[in-house]
């Protein structure tokens, strides 16, 4: 299943809800953030980036992190399916959701 990317995902502490892989395919260290839950590098407080914890679908939480490629990546896809529908976006650069995204995005590499 591909990954479910909500637009305008920005959670009120500036953290992006990135989008995820299927959750049902994440391992347990994925899922409570100790290996990043795209590429499953194993990660440490000072590697990871926070993809915003969220409700499981088949029940509980999930606390998913990712290395700093692989979550750059994601706000690029993110900000790919936001931008077009964000007015503030099409018109003024200080949309938070695009300069949190850029920012993962620049700490990828991207």
């Amino acid at each position: 299943m591909p990954e479910t990317i909500q637009p305008t995902a920005l959670r009120t502490d500036g953290v992006l809800l990135l989008p995820l892989p299927d959750t049902s395919t994440l391992s347990e260290a994925q899922r409570r953030g100790a290996a990043c839950a795209w590429c499953a590098t194993l990660l440490t407080a000072d590697t990871a980036e926070d993809a915003g914890e969220r409700p499981a679908p088949e029940g509980g939480q999930l606390f998913p992190r990712g290395c700093a490629h692989c979550a750059g990546a994601a706000a690029y896809r993110l900000l790919l399916a936001h931008a077009p529908a964000c007015a503030q976006c099409q018109t003024d650069p200080a949309c938070p959701v695009a300069i949190a995204a850029n920012r993962l995005m620049r700490k990828g590499g991207l």
